[in-house]
């Protein structure tokens, strides 16, 4: 049985990703691009940042919608407790900010963050006070780390995606795709 998902999941990205008619550049462009807005904590404008980043840069659209959705309820915590992790070490060195504890901070995202709480409370109003306060207290942090980690993120899906559509396309000669 989990073969056969194995198997489906691979044909998608197949026939999703790796066929779309467009060259691996703007393919692999467009992946990297959703994949950094991702990291950025701008949280409800993602899909407009990617589509005018996309037509920007001349990046394939649909690959860039596809990735930026790995930032989404369920993976909050996962993407913005690094980036602020990694951006409150560049801001002690640059700038001293006191708001709040890293403990504080640690705590708030472990309440606002936990799978219970997300089924239940996301769609509370006192849910997003709170987690606006928390973004307005450490947004410095989550941007400088966003950036940081978004930025690798980015740079490496970029290369590792290029490889993936180009040695796909070298073993399937015979399909008809875009080179440039």
């Amino acid at each position: 049985m989990a073969k056969k998902k194995k198997n489906k999941f691979l044909r998608f990205l197949e026939y999703k990703i790796l066929h779309i008619d467009d060259s691996p550049h703007k393919i692999a462009l467009g992946l990297a691009i959703g994949l950094f807005v991702a990291w950025t904590p701008l949280l409800g404008l993602h899909l407009l940042i990617v589509i005018f980043l996309s037509m920007l840069l001349r990046a394939n659209k649909f690959a860039g919608l596809v990735s930026v959705w790995v930032s989404n309820v369920f993976t909050f915590f996962i993407i913005y407790y690094p980036s602020y992790l990694v951006g409150r070490i560049v801001c002690e060195v640059f700038v001293r900010n006191e708001d709040m504890s890293e403990e504080q901070v640690s705590e708030i995202f472990n309440k606002l963050f936990a799978p219970a709480n997300i089924i239940t409370d996301i769609f509370t109003k006192q849910y997003w006070i709170q987690f606006w306060d928390l973004t307005k207290s450490i947004g410095l942090e989550l941007w400088i780390g966003g950036f940081i980690i978004g930025g690798l993120v980015a740079v490496c899906s970029y290369v590792i995606c290029y490889k993936l559509i180009m040695s796909h396309r070298a073993k399937n000669p015979h399909r008809r795709y875009r080179k440039y």
